[in-house]
């Protein structure tokens, strides 16, 4: 059904997560502009037709379905798609679907499962480099992760990754993998920085919800090696403490900041992702972060951050 169209945009290839992904649809990404004759991408990503539901799910969900090898995400009026061996992603669109609301789920959660198939520890946290390190900003959803990467980004520390933040484990070492170099940020939050909301492309699919993608320059291309994971929440306090962990309680904050953790239950990675887990914290100094829930006070963690840096 959609062959004829993969030959057309296959010269969108890009080097993302430490991956060689060659895509039917461009990313907010450089991509690279000459490939040896002989080159085999580590990543193929095309239209195709895709299966209405897996034959052997171990995990289901309201959106997904996973096996061992396979995964499959639904996102009613947008797309399906379908991910296998960590190596191919097939995108069946619903008609007269944008590619901007594809390219939306395909960044996200089709992508972190993508790495969960191959062994690769992923967190929903947002990560900057220091002097030649990598630091980490994790928590839940709205805590202000991406808020506080583009601010550090703004301030001239080289961006990594948000919201999908990929850690490889190198020569028994952690480090985190330079991701899409994009960040989805609110408009209140484009506000605090000064930056134009009109002069970015808005998250379309959110209806009704002013929120924006703001490309980052990115810093580096290779892993980056790991110092400092910051894990955030907030208090009715008006201050802000910062609190270093130690222990078996510097593993928790990586095992509840995974990536769609959920998706790991029907791949079948929950052992090796426990063991990674406690490789990285073991190696990693980590902090917890309380800030005020009224008022961020951006600048005044980012100064008291930076001191920790």
């Amino acid at each position: 059904m959609f062959g004829g169209l993969n030959s057309l945009y296959m010269n969108n290839t890009y080097n993302i997560f430490g991956l060689y992904i060659q895509s039917i649809i461009p990313f907010p990404a450089s991509p690279i502009c000459s490939l040896p004759s002989e080159f085999v991408p580590d990543i193929i990503i095309e239209y195709g037709d895709t299966p209405g539901q897996l034959a052997n799910p171990q995990k289901k969900g309201l959106r997904f379905q996973a096996a061992p090898r396979e995964f499959l995400l639904c996102v009613d009026s947008v797309a399906r798609y379908y991910v296998q061996e960590g190596r191919r992603i097939t995108i069946q669109p619903e008609p007269g679907m944008d590619e901007e609301s594809i390219r939306i789920f395909l960044m996200g959660s089709v992508m972190g499962a993508l790495l969960h198939q191959r062994n690769i520890l992923v967190l929903h946290a947002g990560a900057i480099a220091v002097n030649g390190q990598s630091v980490i900003f994790s928590g839940h959803s709205g805590i202000g992760k991406s808020t506080l990467t583009a601010g550090f980004h703004q301030r001239g520390y080289a961006f990594l990754a948000d919201d999908v933040c990929a850690i490889a484990i190198i020569a028994g070492k952690p480090a985190v993998i330079p991701g899409f170099p994009s960040l989805k940020l609110w408009a209140d939050v484009l506000k605090k920085l000064n930056i134009d909301k009109d002069q970015l492309e808005s998250v379309r699919w959110i209806q009704g919800l002013e929120k924006y993608f703001l490309l980052a320059k990115p810093g580096h291309d290779q892993p980056v090696p790991l110092k400092s994971m910051f894990t955030m929440g907030s208090s009715n306090k008006n201050n802000i403490e910062i609190a270093a962990l130690y222990g078996a309680d510097k593993i928790d904050p990586f095992i509840n900041n995974t990536y769609r953790m959920s998706f790991l239950d029907g791949l079948g990675g929950k052992k090796n992702h426990f063991r990674q887990c406690a490789v990285v914290a073991a190696q990693t100094s980590v902090y917890r972060i309380v800030r005020p829930n009224k008022g961020f006070l951006l600048n005044e963690l980012m100064d008291m951050l930076e001191e920790r840096f």
